[in-house]
């Protein structure tokens, strides 16, 4: 039977300066992870029965455990910390940083939190003997700079990943002035056509004048007068005998 596994990865590739920082950021982390990978495994190769009683009493170092137990605690944080680098920079990588931004930064800040208490724990170790000579203090040293270059990296990634890209290109002119209330536009009746004023009253035609002809009016004249003109009796008495 045949069996056939493929994993398909798509890369965009960006000109946003932010993500390229980000990106650099948590490469550096995968990187330092690499270096811690390849310290804590040489450690524990030449970890011998008596290195539990030697590391007694020493921060992060538990007595009583055999070498394969020793240091089991710490390869789950160099785990993690490959996590953390590796999906960071695949969010990064496909564009969804912004998206899985909150994702991104809470895994960053617990491998930080650990690799800077994994580093705590194996500088204290450069105070043993076994670890100040020979090959073991070279071992030693290696796991130190690669916690400490990790711890340095993440928290750099931390600070990138953490930022809005778009609220820091903002003037500050934007920013402190205060939101203005959203205009609401209400519905406003169509303005009436202006009615037609009253009308003036209309004035009373001024009465006719006739006008009569003037053979008329002349005839009109002369009859006035004498109609006007009183009848007297004569006041002279004839007496006939």
């Amino acid at each position: 039977m045949d069996c056939t596994c493929g994993i398909s990865i798509s890369i965009k590739r960006t000109s946003n300066s932010h993500v390229r920082n980000v990106m650099w950021a948590l490469g550096g982390a995968l990187a330092s992870t690499i270096v811690i990978f390849g310290a804590l495994g040489s450690i524990q190769n030449q970890c011998r029965n008596e290195d539990p009683a030697l590391l007694a009493g020493i921060n992060g170092f538990s007595m009583g455990l055999s070498c394969k137990k020793l240091y089991r605690y710490y390869w789950f944080i160099t785990a993690l910390d490959l996590v953390a680098s590796v999906y960071g920079l695949w969010t990064a990588a496909t564009g969804a940083l912004s998206a899985n931004r909150g994702a991104v930064v809470g895994l960053v800040v617990i491998a930080n939190l650990l690799t800077i208490n994994m580093t705590d724990a194996f500088y204290n170790i450069l105070d043993i003997v076994k670890f100040q000579e020979g090959t073991g203090r070279d071992r030693a040293h290696a796991m130190v700079a690669g916690c400490i270059m990790t711890a340095v990296f993440q928290a750099i990634a931390l600070f990138l990943a953490g930022m809005d890209a778009s609220a820091a290109s903002e003037s500050p002119a934007s920013v402190e002035e205060a939101p203005k209330a959203k205009a609401v536009e209400l519905p406003v009746a169509a303005p009436k056509a202006a009615e037609p004023d009253a009308a003036a009253p209309t004035p009373e035609p001024a009465p006719a004048v006739i006008t009569e002809a003037p053979a008329e009016a002349e005839a009109v004249a002369a009859a006035e007068p004498a109609e006007a003109e009183p009848k007297t009796e004569s006041a002279v008495a004839v007496t006939v005998q």
